[in-house]
């Protein structure tokens, strides 16, 4: 554990709705992506998981004792497996700061491509402190 960090988030990536199909004639394979303070995690690919995969997949990421924009916000996005290029189906951000004071979050997150609303990720969230506030 690094003297910067302050704590862990665990974020579970449990589901996606409504997303963008880009198949016509078959279930597209979907995977999301979270990010944090230069932490990457990917989730499973959910075959033919269409526009409405489930992974339920946790994941935890350090948080930083640095309160800067750029580690408060928690970017998601949703992709399509592709043989060549993963296509981006959506993608989105969350400001995690009411997170780390209420300890929880559990909601839908929009995702959008070009300002469009592709679809949502619904994320559940608890954070847990290495010391007293």
């Amino acid at each position: 554990m690094s003297q910067d960090e302050i704590g862990t988030l665990i974020v579970v990536v449990l589901k996606a709705r409504n997303l963008n199909d880009k198949h016509k004639f078959r279930k597209q394979d979907a995977f999301a992506k979270i990010s944090l303070n230069g932490v990457e995690k990917t989730t499973n690919v959910e075959i033919k998981g269409g526009q409405h995969p489930v992974w339920d997949q946790e994941f935890r990421i350090p948080i930083l004792k640095s309160t800067g924009k750029k580690f408060r916000t928690l970017e998601v996005s949703c992709w399509s497996k592709e043989p060549r290029s993963d296509d981006l189906l959506g993608k989105g951000s969350i400001d995690i700061s009411e997170t780390l004071r209420t300890g929880e979050f559990d909601d839908w997150i929009p995702l959008n491509v070009d300002g469009v609303i592709r679809g949502d990720l619904y994320l559940e969230m608890t954070y847990y402190a290495n010391g007293p506030p």
